[in-house]
């Protein structure tokens, strides 16, 4: 038998795991289209040294972290 919305609050709405594993796959997600765009910025401006694909990693390196901060703390 399907579990009512009801039910789901009861219980603690989404299970933790479903949560922490939507929060990685987020994180992956976001470092590919941060490396994939970096990547594509040093080969449009021909930079010697990869730091658009350095720069854009870190930026999402950190948006991840805040992300899940914020999710973490979120009841």
């Amino acid at each position: 038998m399907a579990a009512t919305p009801e039910q789901d609050d009861k219980d603690g709405g989404v299970k933790p795991y479903l949560k922490y594993s939507g929060l990685a796959f987020q994180m992956i997600g976001v470092m590919v289209i941060a490396a994939w765009a970096g990547m594509k910025l040093d080969e449009y401006f021909a930079t010697q040294n990869p730091w658009f694909t350095i720069g854009l990693l870190v930026v999402a390196v950190i948006a991840s972290m805040v992300i899940v901060i914020v999710s973490l703390n979120k009841k």
